[in-house]
């Protein structure tokens, strides 16, 4: 026996078993296509949701670095300074120092001065695109959205006269005039306005906050950073050696990780998602590939065994067919790697657009779809991967095959023996005989057919288990919300619903009620029985809570007072209570001897108390009011309708509306909640939209109408990316299952389901399958008895 070692043989054999097969290479060509396909739309999608997030963020919470230190005392900063421009992982930062709040009745959103060099004010996204950033002590850049506000024209040279707050502790205001030296569009989106003064200026007139004043809550005159480093590798370990080299061991202190770049985040992208997706387009690519290259091998055998006989190696043979998978594979995966980047950047706005289902006015997620060429890469690679493994099953039949076992070799060999002997033999028998002779072949049809069948019902019982009333009921319990709340605490507005906007409101004709929420932050001299139930809770939970969590409940147990977030509550909103035991009557409540005292469900199974009905609760207010109430009951605001941030340590007290003004002052609420009458949803929108925003555009409102218009994006987003499966994988299987007809005397097909979105499919797949064998009965019925069994 010679062995063939001519590589030109090969390569020549592999191009004749090629044009052997051409309707062969026409379908594996289609499927490398489509595992292509597949790959790279999800890639594509996957890292354009992470970057599109990443530039929701960027721009909602104005940083664009990859790490920031902010409150920093002169101390701390110097050290932090030193620190940052030793670090080798660093490749530039900016510096900034927060002046104070810009003060002025005119402006109806967040305004802050600020001295930023150029680094710092680009991770703002707040550098002037007319002018430049202020030199000498007497310029001023700022947002079009203060000037217009102010009424002065954006002009370079124009004066505007600014007053911010110095100290808000002593009531400490400073009024300059400035000439205007850059500007730049102001965006409502964000989550406040910048003004930028000069270094000097700032240096000169910043109030020089003390460590003990940081702590405590007062941030004029702080110090920070922005980092940017080499690469996004390892952020969270470059960020902690930084700050523990300049001295910094608490948490929530020194410099910390951007939150838009953590990809590991509560809410953040899915790698295990990512991995079983990336698992599902191998199996869908294995189904069809697999059975092409095995019938083809099947087909071609006796080739195969001739050529062994003649002296080809079984490596060889192997080779023969890992050479004609790769020339498919060149042909296929450009096409599908261009047609999946196009169905990438056709689902991307669909992807992105509604990450949650509820957004404030004016914040609209981003869309950023990657062309990367890493994601090109990868994709063409997992192909290849999924190629590779398709054909190992037929590189291993080609290699074991002896040349007689070859020339002898017939499918259904045996059972075509046992038929002749049985000349009763049905239409529907002999296609079970004939899936039985080969059922590895008919399992690969039914999975490949079966698999879009699954995604159709998954995808329905996905979008099914979405409840818009379930979600409503915690996220918007009335028709509309508005307020002037933010994404960040030292820059939210709680008293953003003034007076002028509430006599707006009550005007309203189509609402059925509106109703209010007040807010102030008070503290509470806690009593024995009081600090004993806290004292449990955190015992409980210590495990649980972050070093910071624990240094707050440390300092609330030294000082014995506990901070109370202090509601004041109109009847509208009253009646939206979650109440724990018997509910009180409004008539009662309103008479303002009385308050309604939450109770914790966050550390506990079952809900506890911080205060029975009956008892009496003192209220120490921070202007110097005291006043005894009675408890009336226990109950918990709605989600939507209660302090919004993060808090680790306090008790919520409710009072009527018109007691909480009486003691506090302020008339101004953190919510409006609005019922509108039956059917006159859209009237109230429009309402508002002509009334309240034409007085204040930089309130966010939040409606059904677009909580409904949003759910119906969010859900349509499924049907988008499982009908876009579903087609592909569809397809993937009635091409499996026509290539595998292409090789048989008969089909079969059985299909079992009791399911409705299967069974709507059923005509569809029977249309299928009437039509393929059809068609190839037709094509078969045009040769011999005689050329068909040597086929066999």
């Amino acid at each position: 026996m010679v062995k063939v070692e001519n590589k030109e043989t090969l390569r020549l054999l592999t191009k004749r078993f090629m044009k052997m097969n051409r309707a062969r290479n026409i379908i594996a060509v289609i499927a490398i296509m489509l595992t292509s396909l597949l790959f790279t739309s999800l890639f594509v999608g996957s890292v354009s949701m992470i970057l599109s997030k990443r530039a929701t963020e960027i721009k909602q919470f104005m940083d664009s670095s990859h790490a920031i230190a902010q409150n920093l005392s002169e101390e701390d900063a110097e050290r932090l300074q030193k620190t940052i421009e030793q670090d080798e992982d660093v490749e530039r930062y900016g510096s900034g120092i927060f002046l104070g709040a810009g003060r002025d009745e005119r402006f109806g959103f967040s305004v802050e001065v600020r001295y930023a060099d150029e680094n710092m004010a680009e991770s703002f996204n707040c550098l002037p695109t007319t002018g430049r950033l202020p030199e000498k002590k007497n310029e001023v850049a700022l947002s079009s959205m203060v000037l217009e506000a102010m009424g002065v024209t954006p002009k370079i040279g124009e004066e505007v006269t600014l007053t911010w707050e110095v100290n808000p502790m002593l009531k400490q205001y400073k009024t300059d005039t400035f000439q205007i030296c850059g500007f730049w569009q102001g965006d409502k989106a964000v989550l406040g306005q910048m003004i930028w003064v000069s270094e000097s200026y700032a240096k000169e007139n910043r109030y020089h906050v003390t460590q003990d004043e940081l702590q405590n809550g007062i941030y004029n005159g702080c110090k920070e950073y922005s980092v940017w480093y080499k690469n996004l590798w390892n952020l969270e370990k470059k960020t902690e050696n930084i700050s523990k080299t300049a001295g910094f061991t608490k948490a929530g202190t020194g410099l910390e990780i951007n939150p838009a770049y953590n990809l590991f985040e509560e809410d953040s992208f899915s790698f295990t998602s990512l991995i079983v997706m990336v698992l599902f387009v191998i199996l869908a690519g294995y189904l069809i590939i697999y059975n092409i290259f095995n019938i083809s091998v099947k087909t071609d055998i006796r080739a195969y065994g001739l050529l062994k006989n003649v002296g080809t190696t079984g490596k060889q043979l192997k080779k023969i067919v890992r050479m004609q998978a790769w020339r498919l594979s060149v042909i296929g995966i450009p096409l599908g790697l261009l047609c999946g980047y196009l169905a990438g950047l056709l689902m991307a706005p669909s992807l992105t657009a509604d990450n949650e289902i509820t957004e404030q006015a004016g914040q609209t997620a981003l869309t950023v779809v990657s062309a990367n060429p890493l994601i090109f890469i990868v994709a063409a690679l997992f192909t290849l991967l999924t190629v590779y493994l398709s054909s190992l099953q037929a590189c291993r039949m080609v290699e074991r095959v002896s040349p007689v076992e070859a020339l002898h070799l017939a499918e259904g060999e045996q059972s075509r023996r046992k038929m002749k002997k049985n000349t009763s033999v049905t239409w529907w028998g002999l296609a079970a005989q004939n899936v039985f002779r080969n059922w590895k072949k008919g399992l690969i049809v039914m999975l490949s057919i079966a698999l879009s069948m699954v995604v159709v019902n998954c995808i329905v019982m996905l979008v099914q288990g979405y409840d818009l009333d379930s979600y409503r009921k915690i996220l918007l319990p009335t028709d509309f919300k508005l307020d002037q709340m933010t994404g960040n605490l030292l820059n939210t507005n709680f008293n953003g619903i003034t007076p002028e906007i509430k006599e707006i409101l009550n005007k309203c004709p189509e609402s059925e009620k509106t109703g209010y929420v007040y807010y102030s932050e008070e503290r509470h001299k806690m009593e024995p029985a009081l600090m004993k139930t806290w004292e449990t809770l955190a015992e409980k939970n210590k495990e649980n809570w972050t070093d910071y969590e624990k240094q707050i409940w440390e300092e609330t147990k030294a000082d014995n007072t506990v901070k109370v977030h202090f509601l004041g509550i109109s009847e509208a909103v009253f009646d939206m209570l979650e109440w724990k035991g018997e509910k009180c009557s409004w008539d009662t409540f309103k008479s303002g001897d009385y308050v309604i005292v939450d109770y914790s469900d966050k550390y506990t199974e079952e809900p506890v108390s911080y205060y029975q009905s009956g008892e009496t609760f003192k209220m120490e207010y921070g202007n110097g009011k005291q006043k005894d109430y009675g408890v009336i009951g226990e109950a918990m605001m709605p989600y939507s309708l209660d302090y919004p941030y993060a808090d680790t340590v306090y008790i919520t007290v409710m009072v009527p509306e018109e007691e909480y003004i009486t003691q506090t002052g302020n008339q101004s609420a953190m919510y409006a909640a609005i019922d509108a009458k039956k059917g006159e949803d859209k009237q109230v929108k429009e309402y508002i939209d002509k009334n309240v925003l034409k007085e204040n555009d930089m309130i966010n409102v939040s409606s059904v109408l677009d909580m409904k218009a949003s759910f119906r994006r969010f859900v349509g987003k499924y049907y988008m990316i499982g009908g876009f499966l579903v087609v592909i994988l569809a397809f993937i299987g009635i091409m499996n299952f026509f290539n595998t007809t292409t090789f048989a005397t008969v089909f079969f097909f059985q299909l079992h389901l009791t399911i409705v979105p299967c069974l709507l499919m059923v005509p569809i797949l029977s249309g299928i399958a009437y039509a393929i064998p059809k068609y190839q009965f037709k094509k078969m019925s045009q040769e011999s008895v005689v050329e068909r069994i040597r086929k066999e």
